[in-house]
């Protein structure tokens, strides 16, 4: 496949080295042409000279960029990989989402933890029943970190547990309560915790650039039991704690001890499956079942968006989303 890459920054790096390894036609754009020379990849003096001959278009741009960038491509004709977040405003994001149905092009959005192996471990054991329905869940995401320039810690890292609740529940959030913090003073949040009310299921998710070690953790609580995921420990990364409380011959509800059991998970390549499941879709026409959709994409953006009118208004803020033209589920 025919595929031009915009932007080869420090993501668009990885994003090279997938390519080249799926044994992709790539071509590269980045503004800077500096940022081109350490792959021995063709460039392209500009989008609109690659637009002609390529399949698909892979944007890895500061987000800002997106909402244009993914316009144009869609416009010419291409099927599109960008990544998360799809833009920065969400009434932009379920433009494009429309846009592509309109095309019939494939826009798949790059929220990569759906492909990690312990996402889908805890998919399976969800759906398998192990913990009952779920009532609670909670997550981490965050580290000593570069802040990014392009947008504040709830867009650019809680977004990622975001979708992952969403695409784990199989629902997307029907109201938020969010606290931002900016104690960098860079207009931008680096603090954030948020609560997302899924209706059965409730969702916490801290997310900024102050924890002392990276923490990539995520919980989910049932009357069974519970499922717990660190995508960053060695060894054994996700767990099932089997039972759940129950009441005593008083009436007093007790928690008694309970066994917990490592799943493996594997070795899998999040980026190298990612896009190569945007690849098969691309050939078959069918988007892919784990994948983020444009629709996918734009309701995160929204439930962020809904998280900084909670967090400046202090009140539940409702996450509002319009009816999918092609029932996409999440």
């Amino acid at each position: 496949m025919r595929v031009l890459q915009i932007g080869a920054g420090r993501w668009g790096r990885n994003h090279v080295r997938s390519w080249q390894r799926l044994g992709a036609n790539l071509c590269l754009f980045d503004l800077d042409p500096a940022a081109c020379a350490p792959f021995d990849v063709p460039t392209a003096a500009s989008i609109d000279a690659a637009l002609g001959s390529v399949d698909a278009v892979d944007v890895v741009t500061p987000s800002s960029t997106h909402a244009a960038l993914v316009r144009q491509a869609i416009e010419a004709g291409k099927d599109v990989f960008v990544e998360k977040p799809l833009t920065p405003r969400a009434d932009e994001a379920f433009e494009l989402d429309a846009l592509a149905r309109e095309r019939n092009a494939i826009l798949q959005v790059g929220h990569v933890f759906r492909f990690s192996p312990e996402a889908g471990g805890l998919k399976r054991l969800l759906e398998a029943g192990h913990i009952g329905l779920p009532t609670y869940a909670s997550g981490q995401f965050g580290g000593f970190k570069r802040p990014r320039a392009d947008g504040g810690a709830a867009i650019s890292d809680g977004i990622h547990w975001i979708d992952l609740a969403s695409w784990l529940l199989g629902a997307q959030p029907r109201a938020v309560q969010a606290t931002l913090r900016d104690t960098l003073g860079r207009g931008l949040d680096d603090v954030a915790l948020l609560t997302l009310d899924y209706g059965d299921t409730l969702v916490q998710i801290e997310a900024g650039y102050h924890l002392p070690e990276p923490r990539r953790n995520f919980t989910v609580m049932g009357p069974r039991g519970a499922l717990t995921c660190d995508f960053l420990a060695e060894g054994d990364k996700l767990h099932v704690y089997r039972g759940g409380h129950v009441r005593d011959d008083t009436g007093a509800w007790q928690a008694p001890d309970r066994n917990r059991e490592s799943h493996p998970t594997g070795n899998d390549e999040p980026l190298l499956d990612q896009l190569d499941a945007f690849v098969d879709a691309c050939r078959t026409r069918t988007p892919s079942e784990i994948a983020a959709s444009g629709f996918d994409g734009a309701a995160a953006v929204a439930a962020v968006e809904a998280c900084n009118r909670a967090a400046t208004d202090g009140r539940r803020v409702e996450v509002k989303l319009p009816t999918p033209a092609r029932g996409e589920d999440s």
